[in-house]
């Protein structure tokens, strides 16, 4: 009765052994924020892209009422983020790291027309 136990016993710690080493996959997490423009309020309707690292578009959405905008369920890695408004762009904000099971929150500020 003893022996099985103690097999049980180390099958089990080689179990969990093995799964602790088993490569987890790249969490998903968020990019959201806020479009302002250059009187500081916020920018509802405005169109914010957001681009993986290497350039290629991923998503595009328009802001809330509140100027607002979430990409959700992201690969990890490297963005950038950039909005625009009658006329009117952001900055690229470039390098913005999603991390799993995190959410990165950004500003963007329209510039004014000239």
């Amino acid at each position: 009765m003893q022996l099985r136990l103690l097999i049980a016993g180390l099958l089990c710690a080689a179990l969990t052994v093995g799964v602790g080493a088993m490569p987890r996959p790249a969490g998903l997490g968020t990019v959201a924020g806020q479009v302002l423009g250059s009187n500081g309020k916020a920018v509802a309707g405005a169109r914010v892209t957001l681009q993986a690292a290497e350039g290629r578009r991923i998503q595009t959405m328009d802001t809330n009422n509140q100027g607002r905008f979430w990409f959700a369920s992201l690969p990890e890695g490297q963005y950038g983020v950039r909005a625009s408004y009658e006329g009117r762009v952001s900055e690229w904000r470039q390098n913005v790291w999603v991390a799993p099971a995190e959410q990165t929150n950004v500003i963007l500020h329209l510039r004014p027309k000239k």
